[in-house]
């Protein structure tokens, strides 16, 4: 998966974000690649490099679950901002 790099650096509270946005777009990928058959050697790739970084996804998600609803629209809003 790719994340996206911002020209300017990104606050640390906008980078889960950043990585959370990557993640999904990993995923859509993934299940893009597993309803094709034949399985090729880039949809071998593409799911390994989704598994390697699991456990970070994860413990992102947690964090901005932590948030309460009013901390996750603010900080929403700010990464909108900054992607455009």
């Amino acid at each position: 998966m790719t994340h996206t790099v911002h020209e300017t650096p990104v606050p640390a509270e906008l980078a889960d974000l950043d990585l959370l946005a990557a993640a999904r777009r990993g995923v859509k990928q993934l299940v893009g690649l597993l309803e094709t058959l034949p399985f090729t050697e880039y949809t071998a790739r593409v799911a390994r490099e989704y598994l390697d970084e699991a456990v970070l996804v994860r413990e992102v998600f947690e964090r901005w679950a932590q948030l309460d609803q009013a901390e996750q629209q603010r900080r929403l809003r700010l990464w909108r901002q900054a992607a455009s």
